[in-house]
């Protein structure tokens, strides 16, 4: 599963099986960093931009899950 979506501040990012939450300059830090989109990273390659650059992110909610499940299913 690759996802963007954004709520509020926040950019929740779907890749393969991992969900994380960012903020809109932790994604375009890692999208300058790898020069490509965040969503089109894999997992490896966005947990070692998000490690080279210190960035942690943050677990997104359960109702946030279900909403990125809900436009994957549209």
């Amino acid at each position: 599963m690759r996802r963007r979506l954004v709520i509020g501040g926040a950019v929740l990012l779907a890749v393969g099986m991992t969900a994380t939450k960012l903020t809109k300059p932790e994604v375009e830090k890692i999208e300058e960093h790898t020069g490509k989109k965040a969503e089109d990273l894999s997992e490896d390659e966005l947990d070692a931009a998000m490690g080279e650059l210190g960035i942690e992110g943050e677990e997104p909610s359960d109702e946030e899950v279900a909403m990125l499940e809900a436009a994957e299913d549209k």
